[in-house]
C-alpha cells in the first residue's frame, strides 16, 4: 500500500521539521528555517509525524560505501559521454548498488 502525503500531511512534516531544526540550534531559529502553516496543524497529524520519524531513528544506521560518490561520478560522466540518460533503466545492473 502506498500512501500519498495530503496537503495537511505536508504541513504537518514542516512544521515538525522546523521544531527540529529550531531545538537543535538552542532554541533559536538560524534564519535558514521558518515555517508558517496557512492553518492550523492537528495534534493528530504531529503525532502520526513523530511516529514516524521515531521509527525511522530506530532503523540501523547503514554507512554507504567508501566509494560511492567517486563511483557516481563516474557513472555521471559516462552517460553524460552516452548523451541524455533515460528516465528508467531497461534493466537493472546487479553490479551496481541498489541505495
Amino acid at each position: 500500500m502506498t500512501r500519498k502525503l495530503d496537503n495537511a500531511d505536508r504541513a504537518a512534516v514542516d512544521l515538525m521539521f522546523d521544531r527540529i531544526n529550531t531545538a537543535a540550534n538552542g532554541g533559536r531559529s538560524n534564519g535558514d528555517s521558518i515555517y508558517a502553516a496557512a492553518g492550523a496543524v492537528s495534534e493528530e497529524r504531529l503525532n502520526a509525524v513523530q511516529k514516524v520519524l521515531s521509527l525511522l531513528d530506530e532503523m540501523p544506521q547503514i554507512e554507504p560505501p567508501t566509494d560511492l560518490a567517486a563511483r557516481t561520478i563516474a557513472r555521471a560522466n559516462r552517460d553524460a559521454t552516452v548523451g541524455t540518460a533515460p528516465m528508467a533503466p531497461a534493466f537493472i545492473d546487479p553490479t551496481q548498488p541498489l541505495a
